[in-house]
């Protein structure tokens, strides 16, 4: 397993406790506008690691050997 979809598992575990200690929370009104907009946020950061976005892109790699002959 790669580092960046270990990442993405831990990811995805903390979102599940997130939504929900949240859920509940949210339908009562305890939390501030501002808080569900971190939430909503945080959702998306999720969202494009999923996607793939916003990842670490692959490592470039150039190979001189060609070059130094």
């Amino acid at each position: 397993m790669s580092a960046e979809l270990a990442h993405v598992g831990r990811m995805i575990r903390a979102t599940v406790l997130m939504l929900g200690y949240a859920a509940d929370d949210v339908e009562r009104g305890r939390w501030s506008d501002a808080e569900i907009r971190r939430l909503g946020d945080q959702l998306a950061t999720v969202a494009a690691a999923l996607r793939g976005e916003g990842t670490s892109p692959e490592p470039l790699v150039i190979d001189l050997s060609e070059a130094m002959r």
